[in-house]
């Protein structure tokens, strides 16, 4: 007898949830890279500037931090 690994009874509807959770969140990681995609494209310079500053305080608070 062959059996299916999707269809157990035990892990089945667990599963599931996972996948779907997970199909979820690359939909919105996707969709989140699309717009941050076109953000740059259509101000280049200003996503530049909000990088730098972002840099340049995280580089601050972790010189801080030791």
């Amino acid at each position: 007898m062959h059996e299916d690994p999707h269809k157990s009874e035990m892990g089945g509807a667990h599963l599931n949830g996972h996948a779907s959770g997970t199909a979820r969140m690359v939909r919105q990681v996707k969709r989140a890279d699309d717009k941050l995609v076109a953000f740059v494209e259509e101000r280049p310079l200003v996503a530049l500037g909000v990088a730098l500053a972002f840099g340049y305080v995280l580089g601050r608070v972790m010189t801080r931090q030791g």
